[in-house]
């Protein structure tokens, strides 16, 4: 069975340093438990704006742009929720889901995409959010009350939020791509002892 999951890295070093490869694996680093903190609060804040969307009454929901970030949020959070499940996993065991090159190119590529799926739900709910509670003649006639206006503007800030912590997470992530093209592993190299 070929080696993977940075087993062939840790294997080349050690054989390096003159040490067997039957050392152990590696254990992952804090770089595994920030990506998993990331997941979690993408999962609290996309659910929590999902949420407050979908119980918003017929002032929200007869809206197009919350009914927008109500299924972009519910999505995001689902994917959230997938991810954080597997980053815990790789924490507790050192090992992806996926093969190591699957794994980080999947993590890297949704992370940007349903972030950006979270940033434009956010950004077109705001827009009309900002006219809620302003006399704008469209929240009118839905009779839009305080509570309404203030539940829209959560969710937007939520929406933003869920986008915030899916983008920290695509910078972790690329970062991991680019340790394993240089490297060949998912961690960054150890520092070198000249």
């Amino acid at each position: 069975m070929p080696l993977q999951n940075g087993a062939r890295a840790a294997a080349a070093e050690a054989e390096a340093q003159g040490k067997t490869a039957a050392a152990g694996p590696r254990r992952p680093g804090a770089a595994v438990v920030v990506l998993l903190l990331l997941r979690v609060a993408a999962l609290c804040a996309s659910a929590a704006a999902a949420a407050l969307a979908a119980t918003g009454g017929a002032a929200l929901l007869g809206r197009a742009p919350f009914r927008l970030l109500l299924a972009a949020d519910a999505i995001v959070a689902a994917y959230s929720a997938f991810e954080a499940v597997a980053a815990a996993r790789e924490a507790a065991g050192g090992a992806t889901l996926l093969p190591e090159p699957v794994q980080l190119w999947f993590d890297f590529g949704h992370d940007q995409g349903f972030g950006y799926m979270a940033l434009a739900a956010a950004a077109v709910a705001a827009r009309d959010a900002a006219s809620c509670g302003g006399g704008g003649r469209e929240w009118g006639s839905v009779g839009a009350g305080a509570a309404t206006c203030a539940r829209a503007d959560v969710a937007v800030g939520l929406g933003f939020a869920a986008f915030a912590f899916l983008a920290l997470a695509a910078l972790l992530t690329g970062f991991r791509v680019a340790c394993f093209l240089s490297t060949g592993s998912r961690f960054a190299p150890p520092p070198s002892s000249y």
